[in-house]
């Protein structure tokens, strides 16, 4: 009988020993660690000619000032014709916002074919501004920049001197009040240094 009873301890002592280590193993996953944490979300304020446009809504200004840069002298000084050429400008400002910032420019087509936008220039702020292709742009501007970004578009209405062109450029002429829409899309997102 003793050896029924030590195998019956021996067969206990090993259960015991293994519900321990399965006891311990289990604690070692269910150990639980409470805290709190907190974080403060970076301002974003970016503004395009004095219109705030990080509300998250889709913005539209017009731009009613077009500098002209006299290129035909046949043409009465401030006013816009076949030949002459002009430009605008267009200011962003990040210096209420806490991220470096990204901006992509496209120039949409616009209305005639005798009107082109023939470039845009970064006139002032960062120097990482480059053209991607005929009609979209790309800059970066970096945290912490207190240099507004000034662009400058330039807008050539081309004398093409066709019929289609001609007849074209007399109707915007005979309006009562001509504009020119040069619709452009400002996309802004934060840079991550890609």
């Amino acid at each position: 009988m003793n050896r029924k009873r030590i195998s019956t301890l021996l067969v206990l002592s090993l259960l015991l020993l293994v519900a321990f280590a399965i006891s311990f193993s289990y604690s070692l996953f269910q150990s639980n660690v409470e805290g709190e944490a907190e974080a403060t979300i970076a301002d974003w304020l970016i503004k395009v000619n004095d219109t705030l446009i990080s509300t998250g809504q889709t913005e539209y200004f017009t731009i009613d000032e077009i500098h002209y840069t006299r290129t035909n002298r046949n043409i009465r000084p401030g006013k816009f014709a076949p030949g002459i050429s002009g430009y605008y400008d267009v200011e962003i400002e990040t210096t209420g916002t806490q991220v470096a910032v990204r901006y992509n420019i496209y120039v949409d087509e616009l209305e005639s074919e005798n009107f082109k936008v023939s470039n845009i220039d970064l006139m002032q702020g960062s120097s990482n501004f480059t053209r991607i292709s005929e009609r979209e742009f790309t800059g970066v501007i970096p945290l912490g920049s207190r240099v507004n970004q000034l662009l400058r578009i330039y807008l050539v209405w081309e004398d093409l001197n066709t019929p289609e062109a001609n007849a074209e450029d007399s109707a915007m002429g005979t309006k009562d009040s001509p504009n020119v829409n040069v619709p452009v899309t400002m996309n802004f997102i934060q840079y991550l240094g890609e």
